[in-house]
């Protein structure tokens, strides 16, 4: 009996030992998981929730996950990331949702103007859980999944000269997003819009390949746009959201509990991130004239009639596709809800 005691009690000491010769590894060493957390812009609201993620997420999966930070489009440009996303070598990606676009048309339906009457409002209707779940999930089939979402801030129009009066607009070509959106909106403004990735705006307005850019006014801050463009008229016509994208590929190997944690993590940065994109916002305007520029804002009779010239352009673009009514109609509906405060 004491011999075969002693045989058992050697087989269950030797065995960790052959698992590692045979190429085993402890469970504890095979747990660990790597994400690279990107985005194309540095200085501005997106590189604080990258670090804010990397926060969340370390904590929430016990170590377990290492993310690791690449601002500055360190890992390619927008396109190149979103591909990234969908083969698996990009496990996590920051963005306005209107990039992705050509992953799921869907993704558009946030840049609509007219729908949102501040900041609050647009950030409580897209973090409200019934626009919120399936916004997330619209393009998970095609190997992207959005985890957190929170609101960065209105457009503004830079230019090179004064945007002082709506019929300023006219003639002028303005840099949009590659949607049909955003180029209805300049469209119907008596402008031109020229889809172009945002990389590459500041050296168009060098050569004058284009008089402005439509975007947001913390971004073009951080970018230092005010070298060139002098003027930024704000007009909060529309409310840029950004996006936590996670590849499916990376997300699909992660065990259930790091699953969770990657949501979790995704969630708990909502709050935080609205919070700051305000603060960076509040201090965006002063630093247009630091650097040298003029911040306008148009009559009140403008603004009211610039309003009412891109307010129908939702249902007129969005409205009638059947890709992308269901869930043009459920933001609507989602953010009357809180239109109330």
């Amino acid at each position: 009996m004491g011999i075969k005691r002693f045989g058992v009690r050697a087989l269950a000491l030797a065995l960790p030992a052959f698992a590692l010769l045979a190429g085993g590894a402890p469970a504890a060493a095979q747990d660990k998981h790597v994400m690279k957390l990107a985005i194309v812009v540095a200085n501005d609201p997106l590189h604080e929730f990258i670090k804010e993620y990397k926060r969340q997420i370390e904590m929430k999966s016990g170590g377990r996950i290492t993310a690791e930070l690449y601002p500055s489009a360190q890992l390619g440009k927008i396109p190149r990331l979103i591909e990234g996303l969908q083969l698996g070598t990009v496990e996590f990606f920051g963005t306005p949702a209107g990039f992705l676009k050509g992953v799921d048309p869907r993704f558009q339906v946030l840049e609509v103007p007219g729908v949102f009457n501040s900041a609050e409002h647009a950030h409580k209707t897209i973090t409200d859980p019934r626009f919120r779940d399936k916004f997330l999930n619209v393009a998970v089939k095609k190997g992207v999944k959005g985890v957190s979402i929170w609101m960065y801030g209105p457009t503004s129009y830079a230019s090179l000269t004064p945007v002082r009066k709506l019929g300023d607009f006219k003639g002028m070509k303005f840099r949009v997003l590659a949607t049909k959106v955003e180029t209805e909106v300049m469209a119907r403004l008596g402008a031109t819009g020229v889809p172009m990735p945002y990389s590459e705006t500041l050296p168009a307005l060098q050569r004058k390949l284009i008089d402005g850019i439509r975007s947001n006014i913390t971004v073009m801050a951080a970018t230092k746009h005010f070298t060139e463009a002098k003027f930024i008229t704000v007009v909060n016509d529309t409310y840029i959201p950004c996006i936590g994208f996670v590849s499916m590929a990376f997300y699909n190997k992660l065990p259930k509990d790091l699953q969770q944690a990657v949501d979790d993590a995704g969630k708990a940065v909502e709050s935080f991130m609205f919070k700051t994109a305000q603060d960076y916002g509040s201090r965006a305007e002063q630093k247009w004239r630091d650097g040298g520029a003029e911040v306008i804002r148009l009559s009140a009779a403008d603004q009211k009639k610039f309003m009412e010239t891109v307010q129908p352009i939702g249902d007129d673009v969005l409205g009638q596709r059947k890709d992308t009514k269901e869930m043009f109609e459920l933001m609507k509906t989602v953010a009357k809800s809180h239109a109330g405060g």
